[in-house]
């Protein structure tokens, strides 16, 4: 009976060192908790960040240039020119007639006597009322034509010689037996110290040419083989 507990105890502490000996074993062999500290404050997760590159626009500013001493406009070019009229052009701003130009038919009768304007044994003269222009007619034709004006200061031909408007290169048309011109005459010609004014309106017809005294110092002569209308501003044959 001593035996048989004795050996019931022997067994139990046995069991009880095999025992401890598991528990010691198994808790040598567990691995501590894995601790993870974050800091705080601190997002354990990594923040993507994406740098865009800011697009940077220079809008450069355009300075322009002075202009330089070529293309300064001058006062004469800025200036508004009158407009360039041919002659023909110009004969239609003439009034009457719709715009007709001063063209007397020789079968107009004058309105004044002819004796009034008798300067000489064959001729005939007179000047515009503001005695720009100066005439002559002549009884036949000759080296000055049938009739004649010249101006003091007058327009040139569209077409034909061009004069200088000096004393001695003055601009003139005449009608001769060939026809009418325009020319350039070097002395008076046609200016003669007794003439009277053919004033405006009035017409004077003699040894068969007719001439008209119009506005805006317009004179205008026909003659059996053509005619003209001559102002300051007007240089028209016909």
């Amino acid at each position: 009976m001593t035996i048989a507990r004795k050996s019931v105890v022997l067994v139990a502490t046995l069991c009880g060192l095999a025992l401890g000996g598991c528990a010691s074993g198994d808790s040598d062999t567990s691995a501590p908790p894995e601790t993870t500290s974050v800091p705080a404050g601190t997002t354990t997760s990594p923040v993507e960040t994406t740098t865009s590159p800011v697009e940077t626009t220079t809008e450069s500013s355009v300075v322009a240039e002075p202009p330089t001493q070529g293309e300064v406009e001058s006062p004469q070019e800025s200036a508004v020119a009158p407009p360039t009229r041919t002659p023909e052009e110009a004969a239609d701003l003439v009034p009457g007639g719709g715009g007709a130009t001063l063209q007397p038919s020789l079968d107009q009768p004058g309105n004044v006597d002819p004796a009034t304007f008798r300067t000489g044994s064959d001729k005939y003269n007179f000047t515009s009322p503001t005695g720009n222009i100066h005439c002559g007619i002549w009884d036949a034709d000759g080296p000055e034509g049938r009739v004649g004006c010249q101006a003091v200061d007058g327009r040139n031909p569209f077409e034909g010689p061009q004069c200088s408007m000096a004393e001695n290169d003055k601009v003139a048309v005449r009608v001769t037996a060939a026809g009418s011109e325009s020319m350039c005459t070097t002395q008076g010609i046609y200016v003669d110290a007794n003439a009277p004014v053919l004033e405006f309106g009035q017409v004077l017809s003699v040894e068969g040419v007719v001439c008209q005294s119009g506005p805006d110092d317009i004179i205008g002569c026909t003659a059996p083989t053509g005619g003209f209308t001559f102002s300051r501003g007007i240089n028209y044959t016909y």
